[in-house]
């Protein structure tokens, strides 16, 4: 249970097994910073890897980030093909998967098959598992937002990344970030309407500045936190630029030098906040 006045924060770096420079970025984030957890991509090229990794930081929570985007599927291939391109993978970009679900190609069942291949995947490898999320936020369709819902049961699993921030003055600052924030908000309402009990979770902030955080955005953002659970997303690591990024998607070394700043470490303690994992929530 969380006292009425406390604040608690989960600090989140999604991508892990992206790269190898990128997971390492967030274990430096982790443990010269305030990074508290981290998202495992479900279908990383290099699990073993990624696996050897973790466990050099064992108080490190970790969840799966489940990739309908960029990659190539962990079920068999015939068993999700509303869900590939003609080359067998995944769209490099959200954008495709959206553009396949508003013309109807997506085939429900094919979502869960293969986001519960992906947990299964990362279990199988002796990973515990406390949360679950969705690579380029996809999980705010109602279509992946059931699967990731139906997954999260099957598997035992609490915490699902399912509430967006409140609107602030970043939306207007940045008119195309807070415009792409505002449709997740959209969407998360709208498919949250629809699930069950496991639709709980922080609410988590970064969105309009997803991959853009600096010492000032992320002090704001602590400044804002009411009582309650909530979650920063980060985008860490020691390269720019993941394979297939041009140009590059987030400023991940100039986040994980604010991550690891003096000051945001300053502003978590000055302001009370305990930081924590996904799993310490629930």
């Amino acid at each position: 249970m969380v006292a009425d006045a406390e604040i608690r924060l989960v600090v989140n770096a999604d991508d892990f097994g992206l790269s190898p420079a990128i997971s390492r970025g967030i274990l430096r984030a982790h443990r010269d910073g305030i990074v508290t957890s981290a998202s495992l991509l479900g279908n990383c090229d290099d699990l073993p890897g990624a696996r050897a990794l973790l466990a050099e930081a064992p108080q490190l929570g970790v969840g799966v980030h489940l990739a309908l985007c960029g990659g190539r599927p962990v079920a068999a291939a015939d068993s999700v093909r509303s869900l590939l391109g003609p080359d067998g993978a995944f769209g490099p970009r959200g954008q495709d998967f959206i553009a396949a679900w508003m013309k109807g190609r997506i085939v429900p069942a094919e979502v869960e098959r293969e986001l519960d291949a992906q947990v299964a995947r990362v279990r199988e490898a002796g990973i515990a598992v406390d949360h679950l999320d969705t690579h380029h936020h996809l999980g705010f369709l109602p279509v992946v937002g059931r699967a990731v819902e139906q997954v999260a049961r099957r598997h035992g699993i609490a915490g699902i990344r399912s509430a967006v921030e409140r609107p602030t003055l970043a939306w207007v600052t940045d008119p195309r970030r807070g415009i792409e924030a505002g449709l997740l908000t959209g969407l998360a309402w709208l498919t949250r309407r629809q699930l069950g009990a496991r639709r709980h979770g922080p609410q988590s902030w970064g969105y309009v500045e997803s991959g853009h955080l600096d010492e000032i955005r992320i002090l704001e953002i602590i400044g804002r936190l009411g009582p309650g659970l909530h979650e920063i997303i980060c985008h860490p690591g020691e390269e720019d630029a993941a394979a297939g990024e041009n140009p590059p998607r987030y400023q991940r070394t100039a986040e994980l030098a604010s991550l690891t700043s003096a000051k945001v470490r300053r502003g978590i303690t000055q302001r009370g906040v305990a930081l924590c994992r996904w799993g310490d929530l629930f």
